[in-house]
């Protein structure tokens, strides 16, 4: 017998994958439970934009188990003892913002207020405040709640000039990572907007947008005459001229870290 196949042989015989059964069940389970969280029973079509795969390849993987980056993964993670288990998955996994997070369920009042101008068919929303995460937290939580209540489907669009590094992404949003010039950033966005308003979505997230590319203001705000466009920025503007050029209702969020928890996030909601 030839040398090198009788120590491959030997090396199959020794390795000890990890069952394809036990992968096969997380998935199933895992694709349950996604169901749960957004309220109804998740297709592989749905799965699809959430993972990043197409949804034959998620079907195949629950049929057989047989996916080997998820089964080399989990046979590395069973060896550690469970805090560090634990500990990894936790750091690795991005906030999934919603209106039912933590950072803002603490208000009930505003809560049920952001749920209601969320069914919102058009209008405008501004966001402003400071410092930047907590506009972001809260435009993701919208999106990502508005997602939620409408699986299936295109149904928010928009762009964001943040990286999705420590959020995760809401669907249907581009994002830009905020590291060109002015000018760069500018040309990007005027460059992804045809496409992007060709969507014609239910729900419009611009996070950022307003002062990068003043261009596309008008634009913006022609929008909300056919469907609810959503503004998080840094406005300099009065009360009454953030109102104008914007087709009504015009509701004003001002958002800041709570002073009895700064961890968590202050509503304030105004109809302008």
């Amino acid at each position: 017998m030839d040398a090198g196949k009788s120590k491959d042989q030997g090396h199959r015989e020794l390795e000890q994958p990890f069952p394809p059964e036990r992968v096969r069940k997380l998935l199933v389970n895992l694709k349950s439970c996604l169901g749960l969280a957004e309220g109804q029973p998740l297709s592989f079509e749905d799965w699809s934009p959430i993972a990043g795969r197409p949804a034959n390849t998620l079907a195949s993987w629950c049929e057989s188990g047989e996916a080997y980056q998820i089964q080399a993964l989990l046979v590395s993670l069973e060896r550690l003892p469970e805090p560090a288990r634990h500990q990894l998955l936790d750091e690795a996994c991005r906030i999934h913002p919603t209106l039912q997070h933590r950072k803002l369920n603490h208000d009930f009042l505003a809560v049920s207020r952001l749920t209601e101008i969320l069914r919102k068919t058009s209008g405008t929303t501004l966001i402003q405040g400071n410092p930047a995460h907590v506009r972001t937290f809260l435009i993701a939580a919208l999106g990502n709640s508005f997602n939620q209540a409408h699986p299936g489907g295109k149904v928010v669009a928009g762009l964001d000039i943040h990286p999705a590094e420590s959020l995760a992404p809401v669907l249907g949003l581009t994002y830009f990572a905020n590291l060109l010039s002015a000018s760069g950033t500018a040309k990007r966005l005027k460059g992804a907007w045809p496409s992007i308003r060709g969507s014609a979505p239910r729900l419009f997230l611009f996070n950022g947008v307003w002062h990068q590319a003043p261009d596309l203001r008008e634009e913006i705000a022609g929008c909300a005459r056919w469907t609810h466009v959503i503004v998080a920025d840094e406005f300099e503007f009065s009360l009454r001229d953030l109102s104008k050029g914007f087709p009504p209702p015009v509701h004003l969020i001002r958002v800041s870290p709570a002073r009895e928890a700064p961890e968590s996030i202050k509503v304030e909601i105004t109809l302008l």
